[in-house]
C-alpha cells in the first residue's frame, strides 16, 4: 500500500507538469517523518523522483526512520514555496556493506582465519562465518536533514540488522539515533555533502548489542561524521563515467568523533578518497554491482 501511495503522489504531481505553464512544471509536496519533522518543498520531476525512492528504501531497509510525500493542494503551490524549493537537504535510505575489518578497527583492514582482534572488553577470534558474504556486513543507514535559517534539523540513524556476526563477534542487532548538527551546503546534486550528527540514543547490550565503529562501543552524545554523494542517476541506470552507486561513508566504518569535534570539516576522519574526493563505499554491494537504495540531494 505504502509502494502505492508514493507512487501516486509522483504520478499526480508528474501529471500536473502536463497542463501547467512551462514556468509552474514543478510539483509542491510535503515531506512527513516519523521524526516530526514537516517540511514544504517544490521540486522537479527527477527530485520528486529521487526523493520518492529515499523514502521507499527507508521502508524496504528500515533504520527506526520513516517519511510520507503528500501533494499539496493546487491553490498552495508554485509562488509561495519558491524559498522551500531552495533550502538544502539530503534525504537517503538503504543499505550497504562495511569490511568487519573496519567495524572490529583491526589495524592494516585485514581478517583472516586465523587472526585474532582485539575489541573492547574481550578477545575474538575472527573467521569468515558461513552466512554472510565474505567478511561483510549489512548496515541500513537513513538520514533526513534539512537546513532553515542556517540551522540544520532531522535525523541520521543506522541499524546493523540481528543475526550478523563477525566471526565469533556478533555485531546485529545493533543501533544508533542521532541528530544533525551541521551539514556542507552543496553547489550542485552531485557534490558530496558532510554531515556531522551528535547520537541520542545507542543500543549498549542491554537487549541489542552495542553499535561498534573501528572498534569502539557509540554512546550518547557521540559526534560522528558521515559523507553522502548522490550520483544524480536512478538506482541501477549509471552511464559510464560516473559511480554505478550513490556513495557514502561513516560509522561503522569510521570512528565516532571527539567530544568536541562537531564541525563539517570535509574529510575528517576517514570521509573520503583524497585522490578523486568523492566517499568512499557504495550504497548497496560493496563491489558496486547493485545498488539497494537512494541518496537525494538538493542544494
Amino acid at each position: 500500500m505504502r509502494r502505492i501511495v508514493l507512487a501516486l503522489a509522483m504520478t499526480i504531481g508528474l501529471a500536473i507538469g502536463t497542463v501547467v505553464p512551462a514556468s509552474a512544471l514543478d510539483t509542491s509536496v510535503t515531506l512527513n517523518c516519523s521524526d516530526g519533522t514537516s517540511v514544504k518543498l517544490v521540486l522537479d520531476a527527477d527530485s520528486l523522483t529521487s526523493l520518492t525512492q529515499s523514502v521507499q528504501a527507508m521502508i524496504d531497509y528500515p533504520a527506526g526512520l520513516s517519511c510520507t510525500i503528500i501533494q499539496n493542494p493546487l491553490g498552495v503551490t508554485f509562488g509561495s514555496m519558491t524559498l522551500a524549493a531552495s533550502s538544502p537537504f539530503i534525504v537517503g535510505g538503504g543499505r550497504w556493506q562495511v569490511p568487519c575489518a573496519l567495524i572490529l578497527g583491526i589495524p592494516n583492514g585485514a581478517v583472516d582465519g586465523g587472526l585474532v582482534a582485539r575489541v573492547p572488553g574481550a578477545w575474538y577470534s575472527v573467521r569468515a562465518p558461513a552466512q554472510q558474504t565474505d567478511d561483510l556486513v549489512w548496515v541500513n543507514v537513513a538520514v533526513n536533514a534539512h537546513m532553515k535559517d542556517g540551522t540544520p534539523f532531522g535525523t541520521l540513524n543506522e541499524t546493523i540488522p540481528a543475526k550478523q556476526f563477525c566471526g565469533d563477534v556478533q555485531v546485529g542487532e545493533s543501533h544508533f539515533n542521532s541528530t544533525p548538527v551541521c551539514f556542507t551546503t552543496p553547489l550542485n546534486v552531485k557534490d558530496p555533502v558532510y554531515v556531522t550528527s551528535q547520537v541520542n540514543h545507542a543500543s549498549d547490550g542491554s537487549g541489542q548489542v552495542p553499535f561498534l565503529a573501528a572498534g569502539s562501543p557509540i554512546s550518547p552524545n557521540d559526534f560522528l561524521h558521515f559523507a553522502f554523494q548522490d550520483n544524480a542517476n536512478p538506482p541501477g541506470q549509471n552511464p559510464s563515467g560516473v559511480p554505478s552507486t550513490d556513495l557514502l561513508n561513516g560509522p561503522p566504518a569510521s570512528p565516532e568523533g571527539l567530544p568536541q569535534d562537531n564541525t563539517c570539516t570535509p574529510g575528517v576522519p576517514l570521509l573520503v578518497d583524497t585522490t578523486t574526493g568523492i566517499a568512499t563505499f557504495h550504497l548497496g554491494a560493496f563491489d558496486g554491482s547493485k545498488q539497494y537504495g537512494n541518496i537525494s540531494v538538493h542544494p
